[in-house]
């Protein structure tokens, strides 16, 4: 079985636009929290669509290993795909 290991995949992130959106409307803001964490499953979700492109371009039989790491305005995605070689 051949291995595609630690592929990575990053994105940046920022809330600056919808701070500057809410600041500007402030009742728009009312009965909508946590709209930070919501903008992260975005762009995790993005990523994740590249990652199973990924997956059919190079023929894998399955994804392995997934480590998600959030910092401050990025998000990192390690995945580990498995080919059989048979």
């Amino acid at each position: 079985m051949k291995r595609y290991q630690n592929v990575e995949f990053k994105q940046k992130y920022s809330i600056e636009l919808l701070e500057k959106f809410f600041k500007e409307y402030p009742e728009e803001k009312r009965g909508r929290k946590k709209f930070k964490d919501k903008e992260i499953q975005n762009i995790k979700q993005l990523i994740y669509d590249k990652i199973f492109e990924k997956g059919n371009k190079i023929n894998a039989d399955c994804i392995g290993q997934i480590k998600e790491k959030v910092d401050k305005e990025l998000i990192i995605i390690k995945v580990s795909y498995f080919k059989n070689n048979g």
